[in-house]
């Protein structure tokens, strides 16, 4: 089974939307511009790949280049 064939939840969907607000507010970005939303791509296609936990999806987002 894939992640693809599972509803991705509440909880998971609360600690992205954290995840990628702390970013944002990190490099002084609003989540709706289109830097925020190519952050929310970014962080989506990585949980959609396996990568869960709130701590790497932090170090990923901020380790792209601004």
């Amino acid at each position: 089974m894939s992640l693809y064939d599972d509803v991705i939840s509440d909880a998971s969907t609360a600690m992205m939307k954290r995840v990628l607000c702390k970013e944002c507010a990190r490099r002084e970005i609003r989540a709706d511009s289109i830097q925020g939303e190519e952050l929310a791509r970014v962080l989506g296609c990585a949980f959609i790949g396996g990568m869960t936990d709130e701590r790497e999806l932090a170090c990923l987002l901020r380790n792209l280049i601004d």
